[in-house]
């Protein structure tokens, strides 16, 4: 089949064609040839898409589908017609009533409604269901609805579904470029459509609209949506709360069009916006750099605005045509960024001077990177040069010194460290970079200059990112604090002997970070507890499948294991592991988030003959032999190579956590646009205790707490790791503090996840999930 590239040719309901054969191959314009092309077109990034391949057709004379993959092997299409109120079930007629939607699988007679708000299509489950359904990662209850976006995997029965919008020309989008509250494009499909725009030469220009007060996910989206009204055709989408799209032409068009924008949202009643066009200009590869210098200019725009002062607004008001305007449309390419782009000499000179602190960005895992593409780590590199900029504030200056390693020069009044986190934790954020097969997160390292060359070491630094081996400094970037914290302080160790000793930290920090995440996803996974508590414990340790009274598969192992540690204040590195491998096993073979990152981690093969497993046995031996005989500084360097060849390979199995967010919410906002929520959070990726505070909108039902959670925001999966994990201040300083021990009723030890100070927190049984409490009423507790 066409994959969605036709407007009109859509076949009738009802009927099915073949799939044609993925690996078939055949010349341009075969049906093998079309399937191969949309299916890799839609499963990679910006980055390695051909010149000009766009995401975004506008609106067709064509109905949005749901294309079903037949136990037959054959493809279904059920075209959702006429726009309104749908019914699916899997027979025509059941009494008075009639479904629109009718397939077998369903084997439900009344499973789903669908209903069309103007703006997406909502799948309810209903009442009389009687088999599962589900839409992307959330299971509905009964009742229950979730908006379709494209892409959207929805299962009702045994029909596996994707939802196809008619907008869009891909089967498949990338991560991250729909936006899930409107259901029109996000951050990387405007990417997407920029990079189309610049590689076909043509001249265009990015018109922003963002809310002048914070808090307001919601109106940036019902600005997107009348904006999307009044172009149906133009590419149109939301990146981090500002409504944004492309428009083709110069600067006069561009400011027109933005005029036309500002009063659609104004005439929708939506209070007030920043208004502003950016142009975009150079080649296909530097469309990260293009998006992200716009969205920072409107958001300074936006701020002044709140402020209640704007010198560039007045400024500009004439230059947009809008003289006397209340809102003046404003071009923003001038004041994109506070930092100026410079060459690299001149950041080399700016390195050598006292006034200025110099870091170093280096992009990680080059050497993979570079094999997505050619052009794909300097295309970052623009990228990443941007989103420097818009941190590191007035008189910053910016520029690539070697292959993926961005330098900047700032002024010593500003906080270096505090910058650079900023940036590592907001490139750690932004959608994978995808090859067709794999998804690679987005790792940063950075350090500080301290009276070196700053072109010798950045050559140094990327020599290192490119390494497949790695280093330890560019293997840690996107891990979590409790990792990359241990990585820093043994890369900062003053001797040989203490090194050594903060090497195997770094072994128990990992294993203890695995150990209490398979935990609170055991407890918080939603299984009923047992019926008896006590008959749950009469399966045995060995129990892995529902043991007695309806235990959850695993839960003998693990409530055997509390029986004998929990009058402990303290676990030793074996016990961390041993819990580490019966949480995981209670996962199985469930196609879980959580149990398939343990399987990555834990089941890696990282040599010809050697697993995670044997590696850990070899660094725990070598760390017992370490703790407890006569250790000389002579013998600690002797043994250093080893150590860190071992740390090296330990940290690249981690790399699967690089998809994770490790974070402790502190303020939620809910809005009344569907299930748009605004989160502030403190992202602890990377080496520093304090973190970064940050800001996102969520689309997702689930109100958050304000506790620590391991999060992957784009798809909407949080799991909270209260009580084994918590930000505390026992000395007026916060930091994260993880539990010694499995949690017990009343007061628990708990210690800083790198520097180890120790405290005694409570503990309320009434406060943690369900099962927790059983397992603490079965001890005894």
């Amino acid at each position: 089949m066409t994959g969605g590239r036709d407007s009109g040719g859509d076949l009738p309901a009802g009927e099915s064609v073949p799939p044609a054969p993925v690996e078939a191959s055949g010349p341009e314009g075969t049906p093998g040839a079309e399937l191969r092309s949309v299916a890799a077109g839609g499963a990679t990034l910006w980055l390695t898409q051909a010149p000009g391949f766009s995401l975004w057709r506008g609106e067709v004379a064509a109905p949005d589908r749901l294309r079903i993959e037949g136990r037959d092997g054959y493809l279904h299409e059920l075209r959702l017609e006429p726009v309104g109120d749908l019914r699916l079930g899997r027979v025509e007629r059941v009494g008075d009533e009639r479904n629109e939607l009718v397939y077998p699988d369903v084997a439900s007679r009344l499973a789903a409604s669908l209903r069309h708000d103007g703006v997406r299509w909502w799948l309810r489950r209903r009442d009389e269901c009687s088999v599962p359904v589900q839409v992307g990662a959330r299971h509905l209850a009964r009742g229950e609805e979730s908006p379709l976006v494209h892409g959207t995997f929805v299962c009702v029965g045994g029909m596996r579904a994707t939802f196809f919008d008619r907008r869009y020309a891909a089967l498949s989008v990338p991560a991250g470029a729909v936006d899930p509250a409107t259901g029109l494009l996000a951050r990387a499909g405007l990417e997407q459509e920029c990079a189309s725009l610049l590689a076909r030469k043509g001249q265009g220009a990015l018109v922003l609209l963002r809310p002048i007060e914070a808090g307001a996910p919601s109106r940036a989206a019902a600005a997107l949506v009348a904006v999307h009204r009044l172009w149906p055709d133009r590419p149109v989408g939301d990146a981090d709360g500002t409504a944004v799209v492309l428009v083709r032409g110069g600067a006069a068009e561009a400011a027109a069009a933005a005029r036309q924008a500002l009063e659609a949202a104004e005439a929708a009643g939506l209070g007030a916006f920043a208004c502003g066009y950016f142009t975009v200009a150079g080649e296909a590869d530097v469309a990260g750099r293009e998006v992200e210098l716009g969205l920072h200019a409107i958001a300074s725009l936006a701020a002044e605005r709140e402020r209640g002062a704007s010198p560039v607004a007045e400024r500009e008001r004439g230059a947009a045509g809008v003289d006397g305007a209340s809102t003046p449309v404003v071009e923003l390419r001038d004041g994109a960024a506070s930092a100026r782009f410079a060459a690299p000499f001149e950041v080399i000179e700016a390195s050598r001077s006292g006034r200025r602190a110099t870091v170093l960005f280096g992009i990680e895992e080059q050497s993979a990177l570079g094999g997505v593409g050619p052009h794909v780590i300097g295309a970052l590199a623009q990228e990443l040069a941007a989103v420097v900029a818009t941190h590191a504030g007035a008189g910053a200056l910016i520029a690539p010194l070697a292959p993926g390693v961005v330098a900047a020069c700032v002024p010593r009044k500003a906080d270096p460290a505090v910058m650079a986190s900023a940036v590592q934790c907001d490139w750690h954020g932004r959608p994978p970079i995808l090859d067709g097969r794999v998804e690679h997160a987005r790792t940063l390292s950075w350090e500080l200059l301290h009276d070196a060359d700053a072109g010798a070491r950045a050559a140094e630094i990327s020599r290192e990112c490119g390494d497949p081996h790695g280093v330890l400094s560019a293997l840690s970037g996107g891990l979590p604090y409790p990792i990359a914290g241990r990585v820093r302080a043994a890369i900062g160790a003053s001797s040989a002997i203490e090194r050594v000793k903060m090497l195997f930290d770094v072994l128990e920090g990992t294993w203890r970070f695995i150990a209490t995440v398979l935990v609170s996803a055991f407890f918080s996974g939603g299984s009923a507890p047992p019926t008896s508590a006590r008959s749950g414990a009469a399966s045995g340790p060995g129990a892995s499948g529902a043991g007695a009274g309806g235990a959850p598969p695993g839960w003998g192992a693990l409530l055997d294991f509390h029986g004998r540690t929990r009058t402990r204040d303290g676990l030793a590195l074996g016990a961390w592991r041993e819990l580490a491998r019966t949480a995981a096993r209670a996962f199985g073979d469930r196609d879980d988030p959580i149990g398939s990152m343990a399987r990555e981690v834990l089941d890696v093969k990282l040599s010809h003959n050697q697993t995670f497993e044997t590696l850990s046995n070899l660094m725990q031996a070598e760390r017992n032999q370490f703790a407890h005989g006569h250790y000389t500084e002579a013998r600690a360097a002797a043994d250093l190579p080893d150590f860190e060849q071992m740390t090296r390979a330990l940290l690249r199995a981690q790399r699967p956590l690089c998809a994770w967010t490790l974070v402790t919410v502190e303020k939620t906002e809910p809005d009344l646009y569907g299930d748009l929520q605004t989160v502030e959070f403190i992202d602890h990726t990377g080496p520093y205790a304090s973190g970064t505070r940050r800001r996102i909108g969520l689309n997702s039902p689930v109100r958050l707490s304000n506790v620590v959670y391991l999060a992957r925001f784009r798809e909407g999966l949080m799991l909270p790791l209260e009580p084994m994990v918590r930000r505390l201040a026992p000395d007026d300083r916060f930091d994260l503090y993880w539990m010694d021990h499995l949690p017990r009723p009343g007061t628990c030890h708990m210690s800083a996840v790198v520097a180890g100070r120790a405290v005694k927190a409570p503990c309320d049984p009434r406060r943690t999930p369900p099962l927790l409490r059983a397992m603490l009423d079965a001890a005894g507790g």
